[in-house]
C-alpha cells in the first residue's frame, strides 16, 4: 500500500498503473544468476616423481619389442582424466635413403620421445572421420540415416545411392575392402567419380566387410555437410578446442622432423595393386598407367598409398598424424560422454549411440568394440597399419595408447603382428589402474 500511494502522489492518474508496476519491479529482490554447468575433466599431465612401479611390467613388455617388432614405441596410460604413465622406447628412425635409391643405417638413431609424431594410418577413421561425423550428427547437420545419394550428387543414380551413414560407419555398406584408387583418378585428379562408378562387391548389410573405401566416402560426406574439407573441419572444430596442437593432415616441416619414420616408399601397396593380393582388383573401371611411386624412406608423409597418391594426403581412411597425448585427449572427450572442459564434441546420447554395435558384436559406429575374457567392461578403439593402436573403456575411465613404427624396415621385409603385445599391455593397464581404485562397471559422472 505504501508503494501504491508513493507512486500515485508523484504522477498523473493515467500513468499510475504503469508506474506502479515499474516501482514494484524496482523494489523486488534481484534473482540470483543461474549457475554455469560444471566443466568436464580435461586430460591432466602426469605428476612428477619417481617411476610408478605398477607399470614396470608394461614397460618391460614394450621394451622387448624394440629391435624385434619395431625400432621404437610410445606407451601411454590415462585413468580418471590423468596420465598415469607415459614412456618412450627405442628409436623413431634408424634408416635413411641414399642418393642412389638405397638405404643407410644412421650412425646415431633418432631417439623416440613421448611427443614423437606418428602416421596414424587407420586410426584416422576414428580420430578424424568418426570424430567429425560425431560432431556433425551432434549439431544436427547430419543424420546416421542420411543416404549416400542424397549427400553426394555423384552417387544419386548408382547402386550405392541408398547406403546410409550408419552402414558406412559399421562396414556394412557392401563396398570393396580396398582398391588402388590412385590408378583411377579423373582428369582433375579426383577419386570420387571412380568410387561412384565402382559397383558394390556385396549386397548391403549382408556381411561385414572392413572397407577403406567406405571411410573415403565418409570423409567426402564430412566435407559436403560441413561446407569445408575434412582436414580443415577437424582442425578448426575439434582439434583446437581439444588442444590437440600436434594433430592434423599434411604436417608442416617442423612437425615432420618429429615424425617416426615408416616404410621405404610405396612398394608394399604397389605390389597389392599389381598382384591383386590380398584384395582382388575390381573388374571395372579399368586402371590407368602410373609411375609416380615413392621409393625413399617416408618421414612425415602418409604411408598409405591411397591417401597420399589418390587423395593428396587428406582422406577419410588414412593420412592423419598425431601423438600419444593428443590421441588420449580425444579419448578423454569420449570417456566424458562427449565433453572436454566447457567444449562439447557431441551430446552424451550421441556418443552412446556410436558405442552400440547394431550388426556385429565387435563393430560399433566407427570404433572397434573389444571384450577381453575376465574383464566385464568393453573397450572401444582402433588400430593402424603403421603399428598404431589405442583403446578406451568408458566403464573403467581408462585409455591405453601404444604407438609403434613397425613398418620402418627395408622394403620386402615382413611386417610383424602386434596383437599379442597389445593384449598384454591392455590387460596390464587394467590390472594396474584397478588396483589404484578404478572399479569395474563404474560409469563416468559426465556421461
Amino acid at each position: 500500500m505504501k508503494i501504491r500511494r508513493r507512486c500515485k502522489d508523484h504522477f498523473p492518474a493515467r500513468l499510475a498503473t504503469a508506474w506502479l508496476v515499474a516501482c514494484a519491479a524496482a523494489l523486488a529482490p534481484i534473482p540470483a544468476p543461474a549457475r554455469a554447468a560444471p566443466a568436464c575433466p580435461t586430460l591432466q599431465e602426469p605428476s612428477s616423481g619417481p617411476q610408478d612401479i605398477r607399470f614396470v611390467h608394461l614397460d618391460e613388455a614394450v621394451q622387448k619389442g624394440v629391435g624385434a617388432l619395431y625400432p621404437g614405441a610410445v606407451l601411454l596410460v590415462a585413468a580418471r582424466g590423468r596420465i598415469v604413465h607415459r614412456a618412450a622406447f627405442g628409436a623413431a628412425q634408424t634408416l635413411a635413403s641414399t642418393p642412389d635409391g638405397g638405404l643407410r643405417t644412421l650412425a646415431t638413431p633418432r631417439a623416440m620421445t613421448v611427443d614423437t609424431l606418428f602416421d596414424m594410418a587407420s586410426i584416422t577413421k576414428i580420430e578424424a572421420t568418426t570424430a567429425a561425423v560425431l560432431h556433425l550428427v551432434g549439431t544436427g547437420r547430419l543424420s546416421l540415416d542420411d543416404r549416400l545419394g542424397a549427400l553426394l550428387p555423384e552417387f544419386r543414380t548408382t547402386d550405392k545411392a541408398d547406403v546410409t551413414v550408419r552402414q558406412l560407419l559399421t562396414h556394412r555398406a557392401g563396398l570393396w575392402e580396398w582398391q588402388p584408387t590412385w590408378l583411377h583418378r579423373d582428369a582433375s585428379g579426383r577419386v570420387l567419380p571412380y568410387l561412384a562408378a565402382l559397383p558394390r562387391r556385396y549386397p548391403v548389410e549382408t556381411r561385414f566387410a572392413y572397407s577403406d573405401l567406405g571411410f573415403m566416402l565418409l570423409g567426402a560426406i564430412v566435407g559436403k555437410a560441413a561446407g569445408m574439407p575434412l582436414d580443415r573441419y577437424v582442425r578448426e572444430q575439434i582439434y583446437r578446442p581439444l588442444d590437440m596442437v600436434d594433430t592434423g593432415f599434411l604436417p608442416a616441416p617442423a612437425l615432420r622432423r618429429r615424425a617416426a619414420a615408416t616404410s621405404q616408399g610405396d612398394g608394399y601397396q604397389r605390389r597389392m595393386a599389381e598382384t591383386g593380393k590380398p584384395y582382388p582388383a575390381a573388374p571395372f573401371p579399368a586402371a590407368q598407367p602410373f609411375s609416380a611411386y615413392r621409393s625413399t624412406m617416408l618421414v612425415g608423409e602418409a604411408n598409405d598409398a591411397n591417401a597420399w597418391l589418390g587423395w593428396g594426403g587428406v582422406a577419410g581412411h588414412a593420412g592423419l598424424f598425431s601423438t600419444a597425448t593428443d590421441l588420449a585427449r580425444y579419448a578423454q572427450a569420449l570417456l566424458n560422454g562427449g565433453c572436454y572442459g566447457r567444449w562439447r564434441l557431441a551430446p552424451a546420447e550421441t556418443i552412446a549411440a556410436f558405442e552400440q554395435a547394431p550388426f556385429d558384436p565387435d563393430q560399433a559406429l566407427g570404433f572397434h568394440k573389444t571384450r577381453l575374457s575376465g574383464i566385464a567392461a568393453p573397450f572401444y578403439g582402433h588400430s593402424g597399419f603403421t603399428g598404431t593402436w589405442f583403446a578406451f573403456s568408458p566403464d573403467l575411465g581408462l585409455t591405453v595408447v601404444l604407438l609403434t613404427n613397425r613398418l620402418h624396415r627395408p622394403d620386402r621385409e615382413a611386417y610383424p603382428a602386434l596383437d599379442a603385445l597389445r593384449e598384454v599391455v591392455l590387460r596390464g593397464a587394467v590390472d594396474a589402474v584397478t588396483r589404484e581404485g578404478v572399479e569395474h562397471g563404474k560409469g563416468q559422472a559426465w556421461r
